[in-house]
């Protein structure tokens, strides 16, 4: 059990009859280039991630990262990255404009090089959203949840949470590969 927002919490574990991908790229060539692009990444944009945190230090005067406790590769906890973009009592227009520009995502990128992410995937939910998942929607967590991927592509913004639309998430692990998860961040950047 994980302690989260000081409420107990069971960390789901998807069924051992639920079938992942398989396949050289899904066992060992996307972790290496998830890897070794996430860290090329996170270190060009690291000088506008510092300055990120200096200036949403200052304006929330709080810590500027925030650890989210999310579901990831097969059932187990980890601390998602993300810079705050909030106080506990208002909004700021800075933290819109990051998370408009998705910039409030880019400590993810260390996230991906430590492992608990992959560049493309399944966006990761906390444990309290994946407790009340159907079993079958529990597939998402045999692969390691991403920054970007087909949901965040093909239907962001269509008006349903992202819980609506796991079966973006399916497909994706279903048409795992490096030309699809090429498309997805091509498209990513387009969009």
């Amino acid at each position: 059990m994980e302690k989260r927002n000081r409420r107990t919490v069971t960390m789901p574990q998807p069924s051992s009859d639920l079938v992942g991908p398989g396949g050289f790229y899904a066992r060992i060539g996307k972790p290496v280039l998830d890897r070794l692009f996430g860290l090329a990444l996170a270190v060009l944009t690291l000088p506008i991630l510092l300055l990120l945190i200096a200036v949403t230090g200052l304006a929330l005067r709080r810590s500027p990262i925030a650890r989210e406790l999310q579901v990831g590769l097969n059932g187990r906890p980890f601390n998602l990255l993300r810079l705050r973009t909030s106080s506990p009592d208002r909004e700021y227009r800075l933290g819109r404009n990051l998370r408009r520009l998705s910039l409030d995502e880019l400590p993810q990128l260390w996230n991906v090089v430590g492992g608990s992410m992959s560049l493309v995937g399944p966006r990761p939910l906390d444990a309290e959203h994946v407790a009340d998942l159907e079993p079958w929607k529990l597939r998402r967590h045999l692969v390691r949840p991403g920054i970007t991927g087909l949901w965040q592509v093909d239907a962001r913004g269509d008006g349903r949470a992202l819980v609506d639309n796991i079966h973006h998430d399916i497909q994706n692990i279903d048409q795992l590969s490096l030309s699809t998860d090429l498309r997805i961040l091509l498209k990513t950047v387009l969009v």
